[in-house]
């Protein structure tokens, strides 16, 4: 081999092992993230209730809320890896984009609620993020419900704010894909609809993701009804401002 192509050869090695450790490092850290709040998830044992300044921490979740009183609540999608801590820090909204439960940096981040939305005022959306992750984890099972089969067999959503009172199942009502758009551009912007308090804004929203929504779940919303909204990104657009989401209303 002439010296040329042994440098070549050197050379493509050097990159295909840079490139194969990147790779392995973003699925040990992933791996990492996720073993982490999978742990969280051992702290959810009974305790005394929590009177606080916000109202009560309902026991399961006291230990948690004193490990981060950042948490309000816990989303779970039964036949999915979703089943995770949900976060709110209204005066810095995407605290948790590139956080951990810990306020350490991670590229997962934690699912974090809507700054506009509050589980304390009757605003009638709570808009929750979280990111869709290569290897599977946070929000990427959302995607499946692109497919009306997956759907059949996930109907439900449970989220628990931590607070007495606010422990619930969400029946899906839409499912659709959705892009962030320039704000002049005028059409449906699921994504300002996180702090709904009117009837008319109400019917407006759910009009919107009833007409996005991939198929016709047959189930509809009425005004009074709480409805939760889980938002990730999708790849169906380019520069990253494609986006999934799953609308679902309260029924217990």
């Amino acid at each position: 081999m002439s010296t040329g192509r042994k440098i070549i050869f050197v050379l493509a090695l050097m990159v295909f092992v840079a490139s194969l450790g990147a790779i392995v490092n973003h699925y040990v850290t992933g791996w990492r993230a996720e073993k982490a709040l999978t742990d969280l998830g051992k702290l959810k044992t009974e305790e005394e209730d929590l009177v606080t300044d916000k109202g009560i921490v309902i026991g399961k979740y006291v230990k948690l809320y004193k490990k981060n009183p950042d948490i309000i609540g816990w989303v779970k999608i039964d036949g999915t890896r979703i089943d995770y801590p949900v976060m709110q820090t209204q005066d810095d909204p995407e605290f948790y984009l590139r956080r951990n439960f810990d306020k350490e940096y991670s590229v997962s981040g934690v699912p974090f609620m809507d700054a506009d939305s509050d589980i304390f005022k009757p605003t009638c959306n709570w808009l929750i993020y979280g990111h869709h992750m290569k290897d599977g984890t946070m929000f990427h099972d959302l995607l499946e419900y692109a497919d009306q089969e997956f759907y059949q067999e996930h109907k439900t959503i449970k989220f628990d704010t931590i607070y007495k009172g606010g422990q619930g199942e969400y029946q899906i009502i839409a499912a659709f894909y959705s892009q962030i758009y320039d704000a002049d551009k005028d059409v449906f912007k699921y994504y300002t609809y996180a702090g709904i308090t009117s009837e008319e804004e109400f019917n407006e929203y759910v009009k919107g993701v009833k007409e996005l929504s991939a198929y016709d779940t047959g189930v509809d919303a009425q005004y009074g009804d709480q409805l939760i909204t889980l938002s990730t990104c999708s790849y169906h657009v380019a520069d990253k401002v494609g986006r999934f989401a799953v609308v679902a209303k309260r029924i217990k």
